[in-house]
């Protein structure tokens, strides 16, 4: 990451909104550090809209059959074509449901394959929230965003 000013992109791959909601709350916990951050819906987003930061957050849910969201959809299909992510460093919030086993934050486990076949070092482990855990998806967003913002501070001096 660039020295004293990470740049920290938040992408947001959601169906109902949630995915959104928890990208706000991961926003406000690194503006409460002092860490700027640009929050952008994956919609029609390619790896070269990731570009610019050295930190990509990645807020995803998963549905159906473990599958990624549509709006995330070209985003992914670009770093399953090899998209060159050497040097960027990421995180990941998956969302999902234990009812659904099988399947239970699939979407979130593709996006961290993707992103590391395409050179991205992640540098923390996969944060999955469970819908039926009786825990708000938002809570636990913003309070993983705080466990790890040491460490990019830390990585910005």
């Amino acid at each position: 990451m660039s020295s004293n000013n990470p740049s920290i992109g938040i992408f947001v791959a959601t169906i109902t909104g949630l995915a959104d909601i928890c990208g706000e709350e991961i926003e406000d916990a690194l503006a409460n550090a002092g860490l700027a951050s640009e929050r952008h819906m994956m919609d029609c987003m390619g790896a070269s809209d990731l570009d610019p930061f050295d930190l990509l957050v990645i807020v995803s849910s998963t549905y159906g059959h473990g599958d990624i969201p549509d709006n995330g959809q070209a985003l992914y299909g670009d770093l399953e074509n090899g998209a060159d992510l050497s040097g960027k460093k990421y995180v990941l919030f998956a969302l999902g449901d234990r009812t659904y086993a099988d399947t239970f934050c699939a979407a979130g486990d593709r996006w961290a394959t993707a992103l590391d076949t395409c050179g991205a070092t992640r540098i923390v482990d996969i944060q999955r929230h469970d819908a039926s855990s009786g825990t708000l998806a938002e809570d636990v967003a913003g309070e993983w965003a705080a466990s790890w913002i040491d460490r990019i501070k830390e990585g910005a001096e």
